[in-house]
């Protein structure tokens, strides 16, 4: 062979290592790693991540929507979604993660989760990683037509915020 055939050769061998190491460097530069392939019950979501690699938001986002409406009932959907770069762990003294309580057009309770319900008595634990989204879904019956506002908020320990939501809706 000649010379300009191993220098072409080496060459490419060259830009070859290159373009491998440049893909090593970024998985190094701190990019979160979604989930260990294990199915999980929260829902993931891709986060939305600015030029500097990060997550845009930096906040844990509640939110609290109307899914379904039938004769009867209402479906409704409580969430929290983790904005933040870390891994956010809520710890609760029972098993009771959040509470609600529900009131008619003219402002009075008609309804209490945490009235109606027994909870175990054991520490427990939700952790939400970047990006992924804590869902519970809550169905509310057996009350008379009319218009209802819900305000459900999360029951964790140690926290400055319990991530109340409200909503109003109807059953009809």
């Amino acid at each position: 062979m000649t010379l300009k055939t191993w220098l072409l050769i080496f060459g490419m061998l060259f830009v070859l290592a290159g373009c491998g190491t440049t893909e090593k460097n970024e998985a190094e530069k701190g990019d979160p790693v979604m989930g260990d392939g294990k199915k999980q019950e929260q829902k993931k979501d891709e986060p939305k991540r600015n030029n500097g690699g990060g997550i845009v938001a930096g906040a844990i986002e509640p939110k609290l929507t109307v899914l379904e409406q039938k004769s009867g009932s209402t479906l409704l959907r409580y969430e929290l979604k983790n904005q933040t770069e870390q891994v956010k762990t809520f710890e609760f003294t029972s098993g009771k993660k959040f509470d609600y309580i529900i009131k008619n057009k003219e402002g009075k309770k008609v309804y209490q989760y945490s009235q109606d319900h027994m909870f175990t008595q054991a520490l427990s634990k939700i952790t939400i990683r970047q990006g992924e989204t804590y869902t519970q879904d809550i169905l509310v019956k057996n009350l008379p037509a009319g218009m209802y506002t819900i305000e459900i908020w999360l029951t964790a320990k140690s926290e400055d915020n319990d991530y109340l939501q409200k909503q109003t809706f109807e059953i009809k």
